[in-house]
């Protein structure tokens, strides 16, 4: 009788201790993850006064909202 239940015991404590795991593996926490295509251009010579432009791809591969706040050009 002792042996079953300790063999009952040590099932629930691993089935505990599975459950756990996984539940802290589904738990995971949102965050935005910033990706862009090419970060850097290089317009090569401008003319003062000349206007150029580019655009840049950017993508949110993360599971949460990506704010872009500021742009500084470098």
């Amino acid at each position: 009788m002792k042996k079953r239940l300790k063999g009952i015991l040590c099932q629930c404590l691993v089935l505990m201790v599975w459950v756990g795991l996984t539940q802290a593996a589904g738990e995971k926490e949102a965050v935005p993850v910033i990706e862009i295509e090419a970060p850097t251009h290089d317009f090569h010579q401008v003319t003062q006064g000349e206007v150029v432009k580019h655009d840049f791809r950017v993508f949110n591969r993360g599971n949460a909202s990506l704010e872009i706040k500021k742009v500084k050009p470098g």
